[in-house]
């Protein structure tokens, strides 16, 4: 019965995986892989515990829809560093420390120092 369950969570995941953005609602994916809309919320909360997929409250044509959607998983690419000394990052010494945010004018992303510094210990 178990290895059952698995299989049918492992289509379930696909499945949502491959609404991507759009998300799909319990009932789409109920009559898609034709299970009970009973047997899907157990096999649909094990996925979220598991965090491979959340639930999200969505309007839609003025109406309020649950959809399930796929947490995606990036694999970042590992860079071993060894830090000597931490006062050698440039953000510790930057007048902009405190203004630099994701998404601020002053961000991480397009700092020529750091990035300068991060080629530096890489290479």
């Amino acid at each position: 019965m178990e290895s059952k369950i698995s299989t049918y969570e492992d289509l379930i995941h696909q499945k949502i995986i491959e609404r991507g953005s759009q998300g799909i609602s319990q009932q789409e994916l109920a009559k898609s892989v034709g299970l009970s809309t009973r047997e899907l919320s157990t096999i649909v909360k094990r996925l979220i515990e598991k965090k491979l997929i959340i639930k999200k409250s969505i309007k839609e044509n003025g109406k309020s829809i649950v959809k399930l959607f796929a947490i995606q998983v990036f694999n970042e690419p590992k860079i071993l560093i060894e830090l000597r000394n931490i006062s050698d990052i440039p953000c510790f010494s930057c007048k902009f420390l405190y203004k630099c945010n994701n998404g601020a004018h002053v961000n991480p992303n397009s700092c020529s120092k750091l990035s300068e510094w991060i080629l530096s210990i890489i290479r």
